[in-house]
Formats: C-alpha cells, structure tokens, sequence
C-alpha cells in the first residue's frame, strides 16, 4: 500500500515524507499565527468594550461631580448616604413633604449597578486602599491592581473565570479631581493624588462563543487545505514516482549501455577517438598511451594536440578530417606521428560521419591503428624486390636446344645464320669472353715459345688432371 502510494524508489518517499512534513508543519504554523491573532482579535475586543464602560460611567461622574449631586426620594433601596454627614443640605424636604437626599456619583454608580439584573451585563464600581464605604475595599485582585497603579500603570487587566464563567477584569487608575476634594478632602487627597481606580467585571461569554466559532472556522479550513495540499502531493508523487522508475530503468539500460561501450571501447587495441562537431574530442581510448606515449587528457584538453604531433600532411586529408570538414564521408589514410619517445610511428585512419536516431549530426568516429611494423615490412619486401629486379635485369639465362657445329663449334641462331660461339653468347646473356690459349693449343700452334710459356718442371692444369685420375 506504501509502495503504491508513495512509490518504490527510497529517494522519492524520503522526499515526499520531507515535503509532506514541511507541508504539515506549513499548517500547523498557520494555524498557530492564525489563533494567535484571533486570540488577540478577541481580547481587544473584550478590552475595547471594558474601556468603553469605563468611559461612560467617568463621563456620568464626572457630570455628577460637576453638577455636586443628584437629589432623589429617599426609599427603602435609596437610603441617605451615611459617609456624606459633612456635606450640608444632604437631606432636604420639597413642600409638598416628601424628603430627599443627595445622591454623590459613586452612590448614584452603585444604586445602578445593584438595579442591573441583565446577565452578562458589565458591572462597575470605585475601589480604593482607603475607601469611605468599607464594602469598597479592594478585593485580590484589585489590590494588586492598585498597587501597580501606584507604580504608574494606568491601565490593568486580566482575562480570568468567575463563577465558571470567562470574565475581564479591568481597573483603570482614577486621580483625586476638585469635585472629588467635597467628599475626600477630609481623607487628606489633594488634588492630582491616586484615589483608586474604577473597576469593571465584563462578562464575555457571548465574545468566547463567537471566538470558538471563528476557531472552528479556522481549523475546518485548514484541514479542508491540507487535504487538498495531501491530495496534490500524492498526485504528484505519484507521478514523480512514475517518471523516476521510467528515468531509473532508461538510466539502467543506458548505464549498461555504456558499461558495454566502455568495455569494448577502453580495452580496443587500436586507438579510438570521437570529435564533437565543434572539433573537441568528446572520447579518447586508453590505448593512445600505448601508441603515441601520450595520455587521453592531452587530446581531451586539447583539440590541436593531435595536429601537433603528426609529422607531415602533404594532401591536406588529415586537416579536412579534423577541422575543416567534419561531416565528409568515410576516410581512410596513413599518416605518421612522433611519440611522446620522440620516435616517428605509421598510424592508418580510418573515420566517418556519425549521427543520432534524429538525424542531427554527433561528429566523427575514428579509429587509428599503429602499422609501422608494417610499414618497415612492406619497405623491406619492396627494397628486396627492387634488388632482385636489378639482378634479373643484369643475369640473362640461355635455355632450349643450341645446335652447334660439331667441328668448328659455331651456333646457329633463331634465323638460320651459323655465329661463332661467343659471339652468340654475349648477344644472348650478359657474358663477356676475353681470349687466351690452352697449354695443347700453345704446344701445337706455337712450338717455339711453348717451353718459354710452360717450363717443364711447371705442371699445366691438364697434367694434374691425368695425374689425378692415374692416382685413382
């Protein structure tokens, strides 16, 4: 099932799992910054609203200050406020007989606050470290509120529960005015003093509610995104997955491919080279070091090293081949090189145009096989004939039947004409006669001189002949 989805190949789930992490921690943070915010949102909302009732109470005080009161009939819910017994006329009678009171902003604050009976409505009251009304005493919390609006803070805060319900508690810093002075001055406030701070409770439920639901929101979207971010993942992958099996095996079969080009190229007895169309050499075998005492990086480095070491191109052949025109047909030649020994070796080329199954042109395949062995030959076989067609030329062999004269020796030729002997024979061979005489012919022609020539105590070649075979 993981193989079907993520695929088989280890590089691909490795880097889908990565992505697929990057993608969920991608969300996650979203949803993080996203709650974040909301949270914010939503505590500035609750704080804007603690501060407008804050507003509008000071701003009912303030009237109230300014106007020094408010009387109203004295009740049973509207008793006279016992901590104003210094303030004169704070009971008063109307003439028709009814009895009133004065009625100061905190009183008139608190009268309204105790008349609330709405739930989740925000209640307000004054608070102090010394208040006239014991029951105005500063709670925990609030006392730790005054103290860090001794400090200066002039707003405090904090989101809490209150009787399982999510609360803001609010205190805002309030200073000693000249109104305040008519019921405070006994207190020893003077003005600018801390006098306390204005503390609101606000319910926010109704604020919670519609900030779990932007929550929900929030986390239904995110996971619908990442879903659909998962989906497109997959699908990719998938595809990827296909693309990098089919991209293995062509990889493989062209690994093995060129396993098998290798094999037959690097171990080639001859030297075999490929020139790129641009005229750099694209492969060298290894067998150029056993030919020129050079290695392959020579020629891959340099296009022109090959030019460098030949000895001579009187045609132009190997120039065209090379550099010039890369795309003529096939070619075969002999040329020489001088080694890296600095001896002069016989190389025969042979080369032709290569192309792709496209048909574009890939440059050209040579090979070059070292013949100097049968140069040498061939130059030895060639001298040795032209030693042997010299001396055919020079020795003329007589053959066939010579009719010749059985008394005076003469020869008849091929037109019926009778030569003397050696004449006949030097016109037929290369042979030279010079003439001399026998001891016989000396001995019977010229007796006078004969003994001059031949001593008698001087044998004659013929004498040792006789006295050889009388020997035997």
């Amino acid at each position: 099932m993981l193989d079907y989805l993520f695929g088989a190949n280890t590089q691909v789930k490795k880097l889908f799992l990565l992505i697929h992490i990057l993608w969920g921690l991608t969300i996650a943070i979203s949803v993080g910054v996203n709650q974040y915010y909301s949270n914010s949102e939503m505590k500035q909302v609750a704080l804007a609203q603690a501060q407008a009732v804050f507003k509008r109470d000071m701003a009912f005080r303030h009237w109230f200050a300014e106007s020094g009161g408010v009387y109203v009939k004295v009740s049973a819910h509207t008793q006279p406020n016992p901590f104003l017994t210094q303030v004169p006329y704070r009971d008063i009678t109307i003439p028709d007989g009814t009895p009133l009171t004065l009625i100061n902003p905190a009183y008139l604050m608190r009268l309204v606050n105790e008349s609330i009976t709405t739930e989740n409505a925000p209640l307000t009251h004054m608070t102090s470290a010394q208040p006239l009304r014991p029951e105005n005493r500063p709670d925990q919390w609030e006392a730790v509120a005054l103290e860090q609006a001794a400090h200066g803070e002039e707003e405090i805060y904090e989101f809490t529960t209150t009787n399982g319900q999510p609360t803001l508690r609010y205190l805002h810093a309030t200073m000693v005015e000249a109104p305040c002075l008519k019921c405070h001055a006994a207190q020893g406030y003077k003005l600018g003093d801390l006098r306390g701070g204005m503390a609101v409770t606000l319910p926010i439920g109704s604020i919670m509610a519609s900030h779990q639901q932007s929550l929900r929101n929030l986390y239904l979207w995110h996971a619908l995104i990442y879903l659909l971010g998962l989906f497109t993942l997959l699908t990719g992958q998938r595809f990827i997955a296909r693309q990098v099996h089919d991209r293995t095996q062509a990889t493989t079969a062209l690994a093995k491919s060129e396993a098998n080009f290798r094999t037959v190229a690097d171990f080639a007895y001859a030297w075999e080279y490929w020139i790129a169309p641009d005229g750099s050499m694209k492969y060298v075998s290894p067998s150029v070091e056993r030919i020129t005492g050079y290695p392959p990086l020579s020629f891959l480095s340099d296009p022109t090293f090959l030019k460098s070491i030949m000895v001579d191109d009187p045609d132009g052949i190997l120039q065209r081949q090379l550099y010039d025109d890369l795309q003529h047909q096939d070619e075969e030649l002999d040329f020489q090189i001088r080694t890296a020994g600095g001896e002069v070796r016989w190389l025969h080329h042979i080369s032709r145009p290569v192309y792709d199954q496209e048909g574009s042109f890939l440059g050209r395949r040579a090979s070059n096989y070292d013949i100097t062995r049968e140069k040498i030959a061939k130059r030895q076989k060639d001298n040795l004939l032209d030693e042997l067609r010299e001396a055919l030329e020079k020795v003329q062999l007589l053959s066939g039947f010579l009719p010749i004269c059985a008394n005076c020796k003469k020869i008849r030729d091929d037109s019926g004409y009778w030569n003397q002997i050696e004449s006949y024979i030097s016109k037929h061979s290369e042979a030279v006669f010079s003439h001399s005489i026998c001891p016989k012919c000396a001995e019977k022609l010229y007796p006078d001189i004969y003994p001059a020539m031949y001593p008698p105590d001087a044998s004659t070649p013929a004498e040792d002949a006789k006295k050889s075979a009388g020997e035997e």
